[in-house]
C-alpha cells in the first residue's frame, strides 16, 4: 500500500521496511507509532525506526542513496560526539511524508534488535522496539512529550514489563535515567 497523499508517513514506513528487508537490515519501528502500540496515543506526521548498519554488509551512505534511487528524498546527517544519535537518514516521498531511521544512540546496544516484537499492521508483520527498551530511550530522550510516553506505557502496560531488565537498560543510559526511571516506578 503506497503513500497517496500527506499524513500517510506510515505507509511510507512500510514501502522502507520492504527495502530495509531486502538489503537485510535489522530495525525497529519506534516513536509515535510504537507509542501507540503500547496504549500512548498521540498525533505525529512522521515515522521512526532505529536501524542497525553493525549487521549489514550496508553503510548509511550506500542506504541513503538507494532510498534515492527508489525515488525518495532522502539524507544522511551524522551526529557529533555531543549528538546523542549517532546518525539520521531522513526519507521523504513526494506527498512530503517523512520517516527518520535512526542508525544509533548513546547508551542503546545492538541487543535491543533481540527483544524486537512482531506485530501485524495492515496485513504486514513488522518489528517493533521491545517494551523495556521503549520505555528506557524515552526517559533517555528526556522531552515531557517522551517522559509522557514513558510513564503511559508504564501505567497501561505494566503486568508486561520485565522491571529487572528495564532497570539494566536505564543503567545504560546513565544516573539521570536510573533517577527518572525509579521516579516513575
Amino acid at each position: 500500500m503506497k503513500p497517496k497523499g500527506k499524513g500517510q508517513s506510515v505507509l511510507l514506513l512500510l514501502d522502507i521496511i520492504d527495502i530495509l528487508l531486502k538489503k537485510k537490515v535489522p530495525y525497529a519501528v519506534i516513536g509515535a507509532f510504537a507509542a501507540s502500540f503500547y496504549g500512548v496515543i498521540r498525533a505525529s506526521l512522521d515515522a521512526d525506526a532505529i536501524i542497525s548498519l553493525a549487521a549489514s554488509t550496508i553503510n548509511a551512505n550506500e542506504l541513503t542513496r538507494i532510498f534515492q534511487k527508489s525515488g525518495l528524498r532522502s539524507v544522511y546527517r551524522q551526529g557529533d560526539s555531543e549528538d546523542p544519535l549517532s546518525g539520521v537518514i531522513r526519507i521523504r516521498d513526494k506527498y512530503d511524508n517523512q520517516v527518520d531511521l535512526i542508525t544509533g544512540i548513546k547508551g542503546m546496544r545492538e541487543d535491543v534488535f533481540g527483544r524486537t516484537i512482531t506485530v501485524s499492521f495492515l496485513k504486514r508483520k513488522i518489528c517493533l522496539i521491545g517494551i523495556e527498551d521503549f520505555i528506557a530511550m524515552k526517559i533517555f530522550s528526556g522531552s515531557p512529550k517522551d517522559i509522557d510516553d514513558a510513564k503511559g506505557a508504564l501505567k497501561i502496560s505494566r503486568q508486561n514489563i520485565d522491571i529487572a531488565l528495564l532497570r539494566k537498560l536505564a543503567q545504560r543510559y546513565g544516573k539521570r535515567e536510573v533517577k527518572a526511571l525509579e521516579f516513575l516506578l
